[in-house]
C-alpha cells in the first residue's frame, strides 16, 4: 500500500512538471514571441517550433495568441489581424483565401453548465476558403463557416453558417447571400506589423 502511494506521488510530481513546461512552452509564445516586429520570424517559428501547419503567404500580425497552436492548420494567402485569439484545443482548421481581421477569438473548448463536474467539450473549428470574419467576432466550439461566408464584426457565431452567406449580430444569423464571383487574393503581408 505505501509503495502505490510512493508511486502515485512520483506520477502527481512528474505529471505537476509536464504540465508546468507545457504552459511554459506556450507562455513563450503569448508572451514574448508573439510581439517580435517581424513576421517572417513569427511565422518561422510557429511552423518549426510551435509545429502550426501554414500554407503559403500567411500573414500573421503581432498580438495573435494561440492555444495549442499544434492542433491548428492554416491554408495558403491567409491574413490573421493584431489581437487575435486562436484556440487549437479542440481542433482549427482554417482555408485558403481567408481574412481574420482584428481581435477576432476562435474558441474550441468549454465547459458543460450542465454538468455536475463542470467537464470540458471540445469541438473542432472549420473556416472554410475565402471567408472574411469581421472585427472582434466571437466563432464558439463547433462552428463551420462554409466557403466565402462573411462575419460581420462584433458577432456571435454559435451555429454553423452557410456557404457564400453574410451573417451578423448576436446570435449570429444570417441576412443575404455573398456574391460568389470572388476576384481577389488575402495578401497583408507587413513585414514588420
Amino acid at each position: 500500500m505505501l509503495k502505490k502511494i510512493e508511486i502515485l506521488r512520483r506520477s502527481d510530481k512528474f505529471s505537476f512538471f509536464i504540465n508546468f513546461f507545457g504552459c511554459l512552452y506556450l507562455a513563450i509564445w503569448n508572451s514574448f514571441f508573439l510581439y517580435f516586429p517581424s513576421y517572417a520570424v513569427r511565422r518561422f517559428i510557429l511552423k518549426k517550433i510551435y509545429g502550426v501547419k501554414m500554407g503559403r503567404n500567411v500573414n500573421l500580425q503581432m498580438g495573435v495568441k494561440f492555444l495549442k497552436p499544434w492542433r491548428v492548420t492554416i491554408g495558403d494567402n491567409v491574413n490573421i489581424q493584431m489581437g487575435g485569439f486562436m484556440d487549437g484545443r479542440g481542433g482549427l482548421v482554417i482555408g485558403s483565401n481567408v481574412d481574420i481581421t482584428i481581435g477576432v477569438r476562435i474558441l474550441t473548448q468549454q465547459h458543460d453548465l450542465q454538468d455536475s463536474f463542470y467537464t470540458t467539450i471540445s469541438k473542432p473549428v472549420h473556416i472554410s476558403d475565402n471567408c472574411v470574419i469581421g472585427s472582434f467576432a466571437l466563432i464558439m466550439p463547433g462552428v463551420t463557416l462554409g466557403d466565402g461566408a462573411v462575419i460581420g464584426a462584433g458577432s456571435v457565431v454559435s451555429k454553423s453558417i452557410p456557404e457564400w452567406s453574410i451573417a451578423v449580430g448576436n446570435p449570429c444569423l444570417v441576412k443575404k447571400r455573398r456574391n460568389k464571383d470572388i476576384n481577389y487574393r488575402i495578401g497583408y503581408i507587413r513585414y514588420f506589423h
